[in-house]
């Protein structure tokens, strides 16, 4: 047995109360942040790092992935996992509350650790911990560190300074922590994929995505990146990308992708240079690309999409909705007529028959959307969207508790009569549904909209060639069913 004051175990919780449509969402990605955060302390501290999924473990052991847990059966099975990942060994174990949707089951973890593991340092951080650290913050609460924001430098400083092992645990309340150093992101070693991999080789199913950034330059209302904007050098985003390449080739042979998780894949002269750089080095043969971008960003160079096509890049444009009302309270635009030119302009490149794709991203339900913001959108797509190298992709807006609007709730009641389930996410059913507005405005209802919306989409997505038919027909299945429940 090792030295564990030092030693951190990683558990990235699973999802409670959600459908098979959600999995096909939030299931297939690897934790970058967290396994960022392992090789970040190996390289500056004396530690040894173990993580468990237990999005991954649900699938193995049912129990875990269950959609209404039983809390016993739960925690039998909860407990045999840590006895195999030899719990005894970790003092320190951090939970990634990564996003809303995950705060029941992380709650039930901790309590349950520290029930059977009462020495053992409780340390969450994640989105969630970041907007609400008040969540973490009860009466008996089991967590006994909530970082906010960036946590390499707190975890860092923890473990250099041996505070860990100073922590009271009969203490009223837990300590909050936040940094005041930003992370020197170029200075960040390559995330340590070898500690992931090892446990979950689970070939040709993940999702493998590189940052040239990290956090966003906008300010749209309904996105909760709020970190500070900074970006990476050329030679770091080339250093890590190379690496990045020979584990996906490994791994991913069947279907070989890398997506670029930045909010906006924005910097014109940078990114550029990283498109020719993957079609001067033919990496367009061997892999096929994503990013995210704004209409905006590309329509000032609109040449661009040349080189998407060439590097195999397939951009979704963040481009939400067709209408100027929503568009000024998403902070997206105040130009709305250019930015609708824009849009178009932009479509029609795509329309050539090329091999490479384009993603149009609506937000669909956002506070003060009527039934002819909605069919406006809809008529904007039919027009000028339609297309099989165009896929359409519409989500509805969540109101996570760190966006401009959930701390405005009040005013968007007061303006369009919207109507918000509060705190929805300590409510024990879907915390998906949950998340949305269940009243727009004041004569449109979220019935009404799911049923538009269904009616409208379906449509629509079937032009997509590409889109694989049990997927639609999963999708077709979760809507049907929600407009049934309300």
């Amino acid at each position: 047995m090792h030295n564990n004051n030092s030693n951190l175990l990683f558990i990235i919780p699973g999802f409670f109360f959600i459908e098979e449509y959600q999995k096909l969402l939030y299931y297939n990605d690897i934790p970058l942040g967290t396994i960022q955060l392992s090789s970040f302390l190996k390289e500056l501290v004396k530690v040894i790092t173990n993580i468990i999924d237990l999005r991954v473990e649900g699938e193995k052991e049912k129990e875990l992935g269950v959609a209404k847990p039983k809390e016993d059966n739960f925690k039998k099975a909860f407990l045999k996992i840590l006895e195999k990942n030899n719990i005894q060994d970790y003092n320190n174990i951090g939970i990634n509350c990564y996003t809303s949707f995950q705060y029941f089951y992380t709650d039930l973890i901790a309590k349950i650790l520290r029930k059977e593991f009462p020495k053992v340092n409780i340390i969450v951080g994640g989105y969630h911990p970041t907007g609400v650290p008040e969540d973490f913050t009860y009466k008996n609460s089991p967590y006994d560190v909530i970082i906010r924001g960036e946590a390499e430098m707190v975890l860092l400083n923890l473990l250099n300074s041996n505070k860990l092992n100073k922590i009271e645990k009969k203490k009223q309340e837990p300590l909050i922590l936040s940094s005041d150093i930003l992370t020197d992101i170029n200075s960040l070693p390559f995330p340590d994929y070898e500690l992931y991999l090892k446990r979950y080789p689970l070939k040709d199913k993940f999702k493998f995505e590189i940052y040239n950034s990290r956090g966003c330059p906008y300010q749209c209302t309904f996105c909760s990146d709020n970190y500070a904007f900074r970006t990476y050098s050329f030679e770091k985003f080339q250093e890590n990308f190379e690496k990045l390449t020979l584990i996906v080739e490994e791994y991913n042979k069947k279907n070989p992708k890398i997506g670029f998780a930045d909010q906006s894949f924005n910097r014109l002269s940078f990114n550029e240079r990283i498109l020719d750089y993957l079609i001067e080095n033919e990496y367009n043969k061997k892999f096929v690309f994503s990013c995210q971008s704004r209409i905006e960003t590309v329509a000032s160079n609109i040449k661009l999409i040349d080189k998407f096509k060439k590097s195999k890049m397939i951009v979704g444009y963040g481009f939400e909705t067709a209408t100027n009302l929503l568009l000024r309270e998403m902070k997206k635009t105040n130009k709305a007529v250019k930015y609708l030119e824009d849009t178009q302009r932009i479509l029609k490149e795509y329309k050539d028959g090329s091999e490479i794709y384009c993603r149009l991203n609506i937000l669909v339900g956002f506070p003060g959307e009527n039934q002819k913001t909605f069919n406006d959108t809809v008529k904007f797509i039919e027009k000028y969207a339609i297309h099989e190298d165009i896929q359409i992709s519409p989500t509805f807006f969540t109101n996570y508790p760190n966006v401009f609007v959930y701390e405005n709730m009040d005013m968007y009641e007061k303006k369009y009569g919207t109507e918000f389930l509060k705190e929805w996410w300590k409510l024990p059913s879907n915390p998906f549904k949950n998340a949305v507005p269940t009243k727009l405005s004041h004569n449109y209802s979220l019935k009404e909209l799911i049923l538009d919306y269904k009616e409208k989409y379906i449509n629509i997505l079937k032009e997509f060639k590409r889109q694989g038919f049990a997927e639609l027909v999963t999708w077709k299945r979760f809507y049907n069913k929600w407009y049934k429940e309300l």
